[in-house]
């Protein structure tokens, strides 16, 4: 064969692999080789699915090429785990699927309310503010030395920065220009303020306004019956003017007595109206605040009456659209399980808020409450006799309805 022929061949080939290849791509099969996970559990219907592979593509299991069970109910793998590879025509490599082992992790389920008592690393800066100086000018010097509402002031001149007011002392202690350490989204940087004289009394400002703690009602989510870890709330505590999430020195959560309730209608959430004072049964320490819920260890067990030995914690695999209970209190009853439907559920391999939609159905709660309302955040959410999630939101035009988030994600940040 001429030169240019055999390129020419070589072209074609080519192009027909190439054919070929988009064709089983966009396959049916391809599709469903696609969709599976990239790690799942023995037993899952993920492994399962590994039986029905066939045509042109094929499972590796590697060394010791194990045989295809007959009998589905039952795991591929060995105890532990193993790794499989998907091959188109047995050598072009695929997919890869790691399989593990589930775990028996048993939980004791919340539905208590409580009140949460956050202090800050540093003070936040919530604000910022023009004056006018003796020259009669309108200034800001927290703005100008580039400072931004959301930024954590870490400290002085090198000295940390406890709290507001050890922010002002050190401060007004130190003369002229001032170094301050900030922390902005998760990086720290320096900048350099000069305060400036406030016209009206004198005083030398900095332009800005700043928080160092914050309070509020939630909802226990569960703990972990071997460790007293526990997670509540399901979503991060935020600063209520910034949005920043806030960073944790110390927290607690305490015991909440709910007083009533401002019921939730489209538009407009309702709200749990709760109260706790330093006199509140003290429950345990907050050492995290994280997009996934708050975190911390008890200082003794919480009991819940409706179920005092506990229950096992669900995998997301296990969720499905159907019956449900969810745990709060919402009145001097104390924790209750009222019905709600889970409506959707959204496959997740790894940690992510929003994996199902929850709708309350329990005529009961909806007299009560009318639906999902702020302080029900955390709110555990049982199904098949396991803990399955927890409310993180509620729908804002529709209180019937909330988002929560699987527990299994809450319990791998305890």
């Amino acid at each position: 064969m001429k030169k240019g022929g055999a390129r020419m061949f070589m072209r074609s080939l080519g192009v027909v692999l190439c054919l070929l290849l988009m064709s089983f791509n966009y396959g049916e099969e391809a599709q469903r080789i696609r969709e599976l996970p990239d790690y799942a559990y023995l037993g899952s219907e993920s492994e399962k699915e590994l039986a029905y592979i066939s045509g042109p593509f094929s499972v590796d299991y590697g060394e010791g090429d194990q045989a295809v069970s007959q009998d589905l109910s039952q795991g591929l793998g060995n105890e532990k785990g193993y790794t499989v590879q998907i091959q188109l025509f047995d050598f072009i490599p695929v997919k890869e699927i790691s399989f593990r082992a589930r775990d028996e992790i048993w939980v004791m389920p919340g539905g208590q309310s409580v009140g949460v008592t956050l202090h800050t690393q540093g003070a936040l800066v919530v604000g910022l503010g023009s004056f006018e100086n003796p020259s009669g000018e309108a200034v800001c010097p927290a703005r100008e030395s580039g400072i931004r509402v959301g930024d954590v002031i870490l400290a002085v001149e090198g000295t940390g920065v406890k709290d507001a007011a050890h922010l002002t002392s050190l401060c007004n202690e130190t003369k002229g220009k001032i170094c301050l350490r900030l922390e902005r989204s998760g990086e720290e940087l320096e900048v350099t303020l000069q305060p400036a004289q406030d016209a009206t009394d004198g005083v030398y400002k900095m332009g800005m306004w700043v928080r160092d703690s914050t309070a509020g009602i939630g909802t226990l989510s569960f703990y972990a019956m071997d460790s007293l870890r526990y997670g509540a709330l399901g979503h991060p505590i935020t600063d209520v003017d910034t949005g920043a999430l806030l960073s944790v020195k110390e927290g607690e959560i305490l015991h909440s007595s709910v007083l009533g309730v401002s019921q939730g209608s489209s538009g407009l959430p309702g709200e749990l109206q709760g109260t706790f004072s330093a006199v509140s049964q003290h429950l345990g320490t907050i050492d995290t605040n994280s997009d996934l819920g708050i975190y911390g260890e008890l200082y003794a067990p919480v009991q819940n009456p409706l179920y005092p030995q506990g229950m096992l914690l669900a995998y997301p695999e296990e969720v499905h659209t159907g019956p449900a209970q969810l745990l709060a209190t919402v009145d001097e009853a104390g924790v209750q399980a009222y019905d709600c439907q889970i409506i959707k559920v959204y496959p997740q391999t790894e940690a992510a808020g929003k994996g199902m939609v929850v709708q309350i159905t329990d005529p009961d709660l909806i007299e009560k409450t009318g639906g999902i309302v702020q302080g029900m955040s955390g709110s555990p959410i049982i199904q098949d006799g396991k803990l399955i999630g927890a409310v993180t939101h509620v729908f804002v035009n529709d209180p019937l309805r909330g988002y929560c988030i699987y527990a299994l994600w809450m319990y791998e940040m305890c």
